[in-house]
């Protein structure tokens, strides 16, 4: 079963609110996790089935649940999350490949909602008992919950731009859980973070090619 994502709007910068949570950004694309009769299929936040490239995620709970988060791979030099890695994950389908590939580049899946738990539809529930749901749960080691603090933004934007690292999302903490892009979800991107290069060609007046190259700072995924 898939549950189309609550999407995030831009934030001009960094801030601070008592009535906020505020997580680090996990560098990876998105992830809906879903088991329903035992069965467990993920999907990408545009309703691809990526079950199949992620074999190592694909570990049953106790009970039916839906999870939202993100799936990334770390660098092992940096400890940091590794975009492209990630993205060749998802974009390899072989079987012998993948097998491979979860040695050589182990995928995570980092959880930040719940949205269905035996059967029990969550999502009306305010999203810091939503979260209360997985307190203290033994998740299998591929799996982590994305921590979180309560109003302080702007303090922990300074940690993740000191550390190098994305960026960070505030959430309203008595938010419900709704299938569209809200302003109840902001993302604050550390622009230093990194540079994209995208090179290609266009076809001028004249007929010929023309190189071209953009330099534009890193999209959310």
């Amino acid at each position: 079963m898939f549950i189309s994502p609550m999407l995030l709007e831009t934030a001009s910068g960094p801030f601070s609110h008592s009535d906020f949570i505020f997580e680090p950004k996990v560098d990876g694309h998105r992830l809906i996790y879903s088991q329903q009769s035992g069965n467990v299929r993920l999907y990408t936040r545009h309703n691809n089935d990526c079950t199949r490239q992620y074999p190592e995620l694909l570990l049953p709970f106790d009970s039916d649940i839906i999870l939202d988060g993100e799936v990334a791979c770390t660098d092992p030099v940096t400890g940091l999350n590794d975009f492209e890695a990630v993205m060749s994950r998802l974009s390899t389908r072989q079987h012998s490949k993948v097998q491979q590939l979860t040695m050589t580049l182990p995928a995570t899946f980092a959880i930040f909602d719940i949205l269905q738990y035996n059967g029990h539809n969550l999502r009306k529930l305010p999203l810091i008992e939503r979260k209360g749901f997985y307190k203290g749960y033994n998740f299998h080691l591929v799996f982590g919950v994305v921590p979180h603090v309560e109003g302080a933004g702007e303090a922990l934007y300074a940690q993740i731009e000191a550390m190098g690292m994305e960026g960070v999302v505030g959430k309203r903490k008595d938010i419900q859980y709704v299938s569209r892009r809200s302003r109840e979800w902001q993302k604050v991107i550390n622009w230093s973070y990194t540079d994209v290069f995208i090179t290609g060609y266009k076809k001028s007046e004249f007929g010929c090619l023309l190189l071209f190259q953009i330099q534009v700072a890193v999209c959310d995924r």
